[in-house]
């Protein structure tokens, strides 16, 4: 491809930079002196450079052009290259009617000027593409002779508007948003490598393919000599259209046999199918074609059709629903009311951007003379039965199948292919509408029951998955984690229409007894110790959303799913406290398991009170120390009663009442039950277990606030070795080892052996936990402490100012914490001479200097 100087005058900037990225999008490279340039740069270094060297200089030309001095510098050097001695350097091209001067009238231009985009991105491409002789057939422009064995027909026009067609398509009044798709077939039509020209336009139903294809033959018409439909849902309506274009064209006797008739129509196009346009329209698949299909030749192509696989005999494009904004523009359009666009744009997100059922929904509408909200208040009430009423569906879509009955439909004919098709829809449909991963139905399937557990076994999923795509009722997708990217999962997604279409099949199967497998299966799948591992974070990010829609709310658990719908928010609540810090998201989520383990395991059970020490904890970490104290004491009495006194889950109960008195103040109160908790996790799981690395660690901080750091320090070292051993040296609970043990050494003087565990309990937080977590927040303002005692107020300022705007956000404004924070990033804005900002920011927070 060529290196291309586009010339140009500033008023022509528009113009200049579409032309230069067309081109850049045909293969070229394009040279635009606004693109290349920076500030200070040496604009006629730049343009002797590039000019010079370029392959061509593609001048922009307007009147304004002809009269610029700089523009007509460039084009005059091009000009006068090639007519002297590079030929085919110069390449005018017209944006606007202007005459041209003499010594540029000379050579061949391309107007844009008065063409639609697609029209002029079709010119500029032949116009820059090198001349050459045609490689196909050139079709005889006089009276052709029609054979000795078939009658004479009528020769049709090569092209124009009276070219031969059969499109049984009118081209709707309001075609909107699809000049993209329709540049698409163009290119992929015109992009066939010798072989014959074929592109299959796949997506869900109701999503305006075939109006799509009749568009196109539409737009083009003048460029063919005939466009013939030929309906591909079955063998005996493609034998018959093929039969009858070769009739059309003089190829076969009007009374000749179909056999003969269709082989000598299959061998004409292959040897004269220059000119002409198929269209096979909604093809089951590729097997289902391939047959009738011209083996070579200059004829195109275009298939419709719900299938994806089409990779092996012809370009797919994908044809998505509608933006919003398009939506609106249709239904606004097409129901004249243009003063209702929030309503519009609000109905049309409702309807997923589905061409179908916006048709439906403006018919109804006009038909009725009711608003678009009036129309979406009832869809909202009862989607499906709306959807499906004949009376509103268009006279041009299969029969008139309304959006509803042409998903039901599909629904059917997918269940025909395989077992687990229908029932894994109705399941998907039940789910919130989010990516879903595979997994789910892969690993949980025994939740499910049979007979589809089986059917679900070994490759079952995937042919149940490929059974929903040969019909576009779902799409499969690989989502990558939002913050590790290279960990993929497999997913399917949903239309929300063919959701509700299929949720609607529960009927045959209560929706209760799907949701209660829906719940097992999530748990099953849920990890149990979300809250503190964060290998189990990228899992969970693919669940929460399903999980949350599943349980969360006002609604009760399905009979028999008590349980598990408990156990499942308790996790939830979980995630977001360890994953997150988001504590007002994770109360009640944490309280909605606590009243249904209440309700169904009774006040005295353990998990319960695992369940009354997780809204403790959430208490705790808003402040609420008084409010928490009862909810711990309460599930340590619990624990002692249920599983004893010297069992592990009491040992955590005891940790967390010593960790509240410890907080409030209450140093003497906390240490027995420190001290006890220690003793029980020793003997019950181990000295080198997490647990009691976490004993061991809140005895070196009561310690060190008592201020006997020599006595603490030793604990502290113990609980870092036992997490780097058991959790890795990349977990939360190491860096918040590291942290107490940067502080201790800080509180020691050695503010030079405190650096390293700072700064490394800092990386590991930004890696695991991400930048705005409290516990980085934690580890910045450590940093900035360090800092400042070292006299480095510049340096400590923006650690101290980062903590400050993460825990502004998760703990707000009036949390302790935050006011902490606050007062320390004051006093070293006050010890930087910042006063005024230093003062702005005390008033902010309401701290005393």
């Amino acid at each position: 491809m060529a290196d291309i100087f586009v010339s140009y005058t500033s008023s022509d900037r528009d113009w200049a930079f579409w032309i230069g990225q067309q081109l850049e999008k045909l293969g070229h490279t394009a040279h635009v002196h606004e693109w290349e340039i920076a500030g200070g740069g040496d604009i006629f270094a730049w343009m002797e450079d590039h000019h010079d060297e370029a392959s061509h200089v593609l001048c922009v030309v307007s009147e304004a052009y002809l009269k610029a001095p700089y523009s007509a510098l460039e084009r005059r050097a091009a000009q006068w290259a090639a007519i002297n001695r590079r030929p085919n350097f110069a390449l005018p091209v017209f944006i606007e009617p202007c005459e041209a001067p003499t010594l540029l009238a000379v050579l061949k231009r391309c107007d844009l000027h008065g063409l639609t985009e697609d029209e002029a991105l079709t010119r500029l491409k032949a116009f820059t593409k090198p001349a050459s002789k045609p490689t196909g057939p050139i079709p005889f422009p006089g009276i052709a002779k029609p054979a000795t064995d078939v009658p004479k027909a009528p020769v049709s026009f090569p092209g124009g508007p009276h070219a031969l067609s059969n499109i049984p398509i009118v081209v709707p009044r309001y075609f909107l948003g699809r000049d993209e798709v329709l540049a698409e077939i163009e290119a992929a039509l015109a992009d066939h490598n010798a072989r014959v020209a074929i592109t299959a336009l796949y997506g869900m139903r109701g999503v305006g393919k075939t109006t799509l294809a009749a568009a196109y033959a539409e737009f083009h018409r003048g460029n063919y000599r005939a466009t013939w439909w030929i309906r591909a849902g079955n063998e005996s309506t493609m034998r018959a259209d093929l039969t009858g274009l070769g009739v059309r064209l003089g190829w076969a006797a009007l009374d000749q046999k179909e056999d003969p008739a269709l082989a000598t129509v299959m061998e004409r196009l292959r040897h004269e199918g220059s000119g002409i346009l198929l269209i096979f329209d909604n093809a089951i698949d590729a097997d289902s074609v391939e047959a009738y299909l011209p083996g070579g030749g200059d004829a195109q192509i275009i298939i419709t059709s719900n299938a994806h696989a089409w990779r092996n005999l012809a370009t797919p494009l994908p044809i998505d629903t509608w933006p919003n904004e398009i939506g609106a523009d249709y239904l606004i359009s097409r129901t004249g009311r243009n003063a209702e666009r929030e309503a519009a744009l609000a109905l049309s997100n409702a309807l997923g951007g589905l061409p179908l059922a916006h048709e439906q929904a403006a018919a109804y509408c006009e038909r009725l003379e009711v608003p678009l909200a009036a129309y979406h208040k009832r869809f909202e009430a009862a989607p499906v039965d709306i959807l499906d009423d004949k009376r509103d569906a268009p006279r041009a879509y299969h029969n008139r199948l309304t959006a509803a009955k042409t998903f039901a439909l599909a629904i059917d004919e997918a269940a025909k292919l395989h077992p687990a098709a229908e029932p894994l829809i109705v399941y998907a449909s039940l789910l919130a509408p989010e990516p879903i991963p595979l997994y789910l139905f892969s690993e949980g399937r025994e939740k499910f029951g049979e007979p589809l557990a089986s059917a679900l076994a070994d490759d079952g999923l995937d042919e149940a998955v490929a059974a929903l795509r040969a019909f576009a009722l779902v799409d499969r997708e690989t989502i990558p984690d939002e913050r590790e990217p290279a960990i993929k999962t497999d997913c399917i997604r949903l239309h929300r229409l063919v959701r509700q279409v299929a949720a609607l099949r529960c009927e045959r199967d209560p929706a209760a007894n799907s949701t209660r497998a829906l719940i097992a299966a999530l748990l099953e799948l849920y990890p149990s110790h979300v809250f503190d591992n964060p290998d189990t974070w990228p899992r969970v990010r693919r669940l929460d959303a399903l999980a949350l829609a599943l349980v969360a709310g006002d609604a009760p658990p399905p009979d028999g799913a008590e349980i598990e719908a408990g156990k499942l928010l308790n996790n939830l609540a979980a995630y977001r406290v360890g994953a997150l810090a988001a504590y007002a998201q994770a109360r009640p989520l944490a309280e909605r398991a606590l009243a249904i383990r209440e309700r169904a395991l009774g006040a005295d059970h353990p998990d319960t009170s695992s369940s009354l020490n997780n809204l403790g904890y959430l208490l705790q970490a808003q402040d609420d120390l008084a409010g928490s104290r009862p909810y711990y004491e309460r599930a340590l009495a619990i624990h002692e009663k249920a599983l004893g006194p010297d069992h592990p889950d009491t040992a955590r109960s005891l940790n967390n009442l010593g960790a509240l008195l410890r907080a409030q103040g209450d140093l003497a109160g906390a240490r027995p039950y420190y001290d006890r908790a220690l003793a029980i996790c020793e003997q019950a799981l181990g000295p080198d277990h997490p647990d009691t690395a976490l004993s061991l660690n809140n005895l070196g901080y009561l310690l060190q606030v008592q201020g006997d750091f020599a006595g603490a320090r030793p604990y502290y070292g113990r609980a870092l070795a036992i997490y780097e051993k058991a959790l890795g040296p990349e977990h939360p609970d190491t860096a918040g080892s590291l942290n107490n043990l940067g502080a201790l050494l800080q509180a020691q003087g050695d503010l030079a052996g405190a650096r390293p565990h700072h700064e490394r309990a800092l990386a590991i937080c930004e890696k695991v936990l991400g930048p705005d977590h409290p516990d980085t927040a934690l580890s910045l303002y450590n940093l900035g402490g360090l800092l400042r005692a070292r006299g480095d107020l510049a340096g400590a300022r923006p650690y101290c100012e980062r903590a400050l705007a993460i825990v502004d956000n998760v703990m707000g404004a009036g949390h302790p914490t935050t006011k902490t924070v606050a007062r320390n990033a004051a006093s070293v804005l006050e010890a930087l001479k910042r006063t005024k900002e230093a003062k702005a920011l005390r008033k902010k927070f309401g701290i005393e200097g």
